[in-house]
Parts: structure tokens; C-alpha cells; sequence
């Protein structure tokens, strides 16, 4: 994770500051898998890490109190019924992060509903990854993704089959909610494209036109074109919507306190683009896990996809496809 931009806004550092004691009573006491904090860290001792943070200095010492500043400066929502809502516990959330959701809550809640899961059948894994719909029918996620069920052929991308010779079968489920039994399920007919080892993390499918249970896809999400992602910024504030799995390349502990061991439904988690560069890729520090490969990034001040998150490294940051290189891939390869 990037920690440069998480106090970069004075309103969210003194919230912090200010709920400090709050916040670590609260945690130490929360039955969730927080553990209680060995002699608990002073209110000196947060505004200290916070400072290091900003300055980029910041060498993990205490997961204590780095799991106090992650779950209350970049904290993952819930989402049920095709909106967000924050965890059901007795840890204080962030109101200064919640105001930036809540004014984009329209936005948020337009997207929602076209970023899925994908689920196979014929595989070692239930599941894969995340996808969002680009087009009609056309859904886009990452080629470490669409590669563990569809190999190239020639100038064609066929369905890989299972060690007993079962043809894997891949379907996106466009709810997978918190303890919510309703499902929206699409069969991925075709893989369109997958980008070159050497190219962008991307992939195209095609799903069908109707679901299992014959209702319509879910609209495209917008992509953001070059002049729009260069106005807004780094600093600007986003949301990845997706499905984090528990990942045993990260802490498991850390995992436990900021996901509360929730894990394979859709999500939201907020955050701030760190850095935007000129070979296509974007970052941003906002909390994910392996199951977010393919989540959208959403841009919250115009509901439009900023980028395709594909990867991170813990303790450093996410890695991302700048919306306009999908932009391009789509017209290229979706038809």
C-alpha cells in the first residue's frame, strides 16, 4: 500500500488525531479479530506514523497501530442490494470518507451492478477474479485472469479443459453480495482477446445476451478518456468495486483486521490515485486483495472507470490499466 496520500487532507488528519483514543479503545475491544493492542499506542505516537506516512518514510513497526490508520483512512465497505454500506461493528468509521462517498453515491450505485465475479465450473477454483462490462455484451478483466480458463489458438482463444478432459466453463455472477442468496449469472460464450505477455494485463469476454435467468446485461461503465484522466489528477478520489478473496501472499493477520473476515462477495473500498503515468499504467492505495484482479477503478467525481486494477504489492501499492489504453484495446479487439 501507498501510505503518501492517506493524510493529505487536513480534514481527514485531524478526524483522525482528534478520534484517535476512540478508535484504538475500540479496536482493542472489538471482538472481530482485532486483537487488543499491546499497551495500546499514544495519540503522539499516530500522529508520528501519520507524518511519516505523508512523508514516505513510513517502515512498518507496529501492525497495531497501522491497522488502526488502514481501517479507518482507506477502510472496505459491504455492498448489498446494489449499494454500500459500512461494516456492522463497533469500530468508528471515518466521516470525512464517508461524506466523499455519500456525495458520490449515485455514481457509485450506477456502477455497481455491472462489476461481477467470475465463477468457473471444470476448474480447480470455484472462482477467479473480478469483471466489468466495457459494452453491451463485451466485460473486461485481467489476463492473469482469463488465462487460468482460455488459452490462445492460432488467431482464436479456446475454453481450456480439466485434467479429466471437462471443458472449463466460465459464467459471471453480477451480485455474489453479503449475506445475500440472489444471483445474475451470464455465460462467458467467448474470449475475445487477451492482451500479449508483454501488454497490458487485459482481457475481453463475451457474455450472452441473456442471463440464466433471462434478464438483460448490465450497462457498460464509461471509460474515462485521456483529457478526463489527465484533468482529475493524482490525488484524485476513487472506489474499486470488486471481490477480494483471503490471499496468503499478504498477512493474514492484517487481512483479518481490515476485511473482518469477510471475503469472496463484492466490495468497495475507497481511495486516491497515487500516480498516473505515461506508459498506460495508474496506482492507487486503495485496500485489495488477490480476488480484485479485474475490479474497476472507479473516478468518483464523474462515475466514470479511471481504470482496470490488476495487481499490488503489500506495503508499496496498486497497479492499474489507465482507462483510455482499455479504451483503445476495446476498440481494437471488441467486436
Amino acid at each position: 500500500m501507498d501510505y503518501r496520500q492517506l493524510f493529505s487532507e487536513p480534514g481527514l488528519l485531524n478526524e483522525f488525531l482528534d478520534r484517535f483514543e476512540e478508535l484504538a479503545s475500540s479496536i482493542s475491544t472489538e471482538r472481530s479479530g482485532l486483537e487488543a493492542l499491546d499497551g495500546g499506542p499514544t495519540r503522539e505516537q499516530a500522529a508520528e506514523a501519520a507524518a511519516s506516512m505523508s512523508e514516505g518514510t513510513w517502515r512498518s513497526r507496529d501492525s497495531g497501530l497501522e491497522a488502526i490508520i488502514k481501517r479507518f483512512t482507506r477502510p472496505v465497505y459491504l455492498i448489498r442490494e446494489s449499494t454500500f454500506t459500512a461494516v456492522p461493528d463497533s469500530i468508528p468509521n471515518s466521516v470525512e470518507v464517508a461524506r466523499r462517498l455519500h456525495a458520490s453515491r449515485t455514481l457509485i450505485e450506477a456502477a455497481i451492478p455491472s462489476t461481477g465475479r467470475i465463477d468457473v465450473r471444470n476448474h480447480r477454483l470455484s472462482w477467479l477474479g473480478t469483471a466489468w462490462m466495457v459494452g453491451p455484451t463485451i466485460a473486461v478483466t485481467n489476463r492473469h485472469v482469463a488465462e487460468e480458463f482460455a488459452r490462445a489458438h492460432q488467431n482464436l482463444f479456446l475454453f481450456r479443459r480439466s485434467v479429466n478432459g471437462s471443458v472449463v466453463q466460465a459464467v459471471i455472477d453480477w451480485r455474489r453480495e453479503y449475506l445475500r442468496s440472489a444471483v445474475s449469472r451470464f455465460r462467458v460464450k467467448e474470449v475475445l482477446w487477451i492482451e500479449p505477455d508483454t501488454s497490458f494485463d487485459v482481457a475481453l469476454l463475451r457474455i450472452a445476451d441473456r442471463g440464466e435467468d433471462d434478464e438483460l446485461p448490465p450497462p457498460p461503465i464509461s471509460l474515462m478518456s485521456e483529457d478526463e484522466l489527465r484533468l482529475v489528477g493524482v490525488g484524485a478520489w476513487v472506489a474499486i468495486i470488486g471481490y477480494p478473496a483471503q490471499d496468503s501472499r499478504n498477512d493474514l493477520g492484517d487481512q483479518q483486521r481490515i476485511f473482518d473476515g469477510i471475503y469472496n462477495v463484492k466490495r468497495l473500498a475507497p481511495g486516491r490515485l497515487t500516480a498516473i503515468t505515461r506508459d498506460g499504467l495508474a496506482y492507487h492505495d486503495a485496500t485489495t486483495l488477490g480476488g480484485n484482479s479485474g475490479s474497476v477503478l472507479l473516478e468518483l467525481s464523474t462515475g466514470k472507470a479511471a481504470a482496470l486494477h490488476f495487481g499490488g504489492i503489500e506495503g508499496e501499492g496498486n497497479n492499474a490499466v489507465q482507462a483510455p489504453v482499455l479504451s483503445q484495446i476495446v476498440d481494437d479487439h471488441g467486436t
